[in-house]
């Protein structure tokens, strides 16, 4: 079930990004990383999602002008990396 949450995921964060739905770049980018997280699919490989995704998330936050919308999807982030550390480093 996770695999399946993960490729949804990922298609509502590109969707989101095409098509500029802030909504489907919060759930989609926001989502994945803490999906590969719950996949143990390796430490390197869930980091790099957090650190991909925050920052083009971020990029598009910061295109749009949704301030507070990108200060709630760091946070979101920051969240993720949160369980990052209780999971790998911890």
């Amino acid at each position: 079930m996770d695999a399946f949450l993960l490729v949804i995921f990922i298609i509502v964060g590109i969707a989101g990004l095409i098509f500029k739905v802030d909504s489907g770049v919060v759930v989609g980018l926001s989502l994945a990383p803490w999906q590969i997280i719950k996949l143990q699919i390796g430490e390197k490989i869930s980091l790099y999602s957090i650190i991909f995704s925050t920052i083009i998330g971020s990029i598009y936050f910061i295109s749009v002008s949704r301030w507070l919308l990108l200060a709630l999807y760091v946070l979101i982030e920051a969240y993720n990396y949160w369980g990052f550390r209780k999971r790998y480093i911890e």
